[in-house]
């Protein structure tokens, strides 16, 4: 992030970098220890952690990204040359030309040769607020935890997988309220299941189909990388997916809203 004076601050990267070796001794306790069900502080830091890897991803800041540049066109379409000219007038802070307005406008509405993004600061603004909101969903739901003997998993680059409810229609997005499932691997050979509220965390019975079906799923909500141990062979029988190079779909683009004469032109 950058500060009020333009100095780059990381103080975010050293909560998040404290918060992962808190984690990593929660995990430890379960993998090493055998504890289950979690206490309330470790099963707490736990799922800040979770939290953590569900909005730190590139697909949340693609997505945030893909938003904010369609919005921004979208209103410099709309807008048309007087508000070109408004803009202009107010950074210079004098009277601009036609032919200056012109130009301008000739070069911000050729969407396609450039993006908007948000600033690192907006970004991290946006996944504190996410975080929280995930980190409530996910305390709220029951924890089942899965533990294989010899059956391994695979570690997506996108880790938190969440799970549709097939009574859901199929057009309704899947989200963490609407899941029927959150899925998060924790070691090569266990897995959090995050199901609905109404029962106390507890574990649940691992088997072949299990591993198999987590490993599909985890495949499935990458983008461009998977992970597995060396000796493990999990993505033996999955077929993997595309690369991802998109996250937000448009029903119109700014194209559609181009006005030259702004939005005066259509009242």
């Amino acid at each position: 992030m950058r500060t009020e004076d333009g100095q780059l601050d990381d103080t975010v990267e050293n909560l998040l970098s404290e918060l992962e070796d808190q984690a990593a001794r929660v995990i430890q306790k379960i993998i090493k220890d055998g504890l289950w069900p979690l206490p309330v502080d470790d099963r707490a830091i736990l799922g800040q952690w979770i939290a953590a890897q569900h909005v730190r991803i590139p697909a949340v800041r693609r997505a945030n990204n893909e938003i904010f540049d369609q919005l921004t066109k979208i209103m410099i379409a709309a807008g048309g040359k007087p508000e070109m000219r408004r803009l202009l007038e107010e950074h210079s802070g004098e009277p601009v030309t036609d032919e200056e307005v012109d130009a301008m406008w000739q070069e911000m509405t050729d969407f396609a040769s450039y993006e908007a993004e948000l600033s690192v600061n907006d970004q991290m603004l946006m996944m504190g607020r996410s975080m929280e909101t995930a980190y409530n969903a996910m305390m709220n739901r029951s924890w089942g935890l899965c533990r294989f003997e010899r059956k391994a998993l695979l570690l997506s680059d996108h880790p938190v997988t969440l799970m549709r409810d097939p009574r859901q229609p199929e057009w309704r997005g899947v989200g963490l309220a609407n899941a029927a499932a959150i899925l998060v691997p924790i070691d090569r050979r266990a897995a959090i299941i995050m199901e609905p509220p109404g029962v106390a965390d507890h574990k649940l019975p691992a088997s072949a189909k299990v591993a198999r079906e987590l490993n599909h799923r985890f495949a499935w909500n990458s983008r461009v990388e998977l992970f597995h141990h060396p000796d493990d062979n999990p993505l033996a029988g999955i077929e993997l997916p595309p690369v991802k190079s998109t996250e937000a779909e448009f029903s119109q683009t700014a194209e559609d809203f181009v006005r030259p004469e702004g939005l005066a032109e259509t009242t």
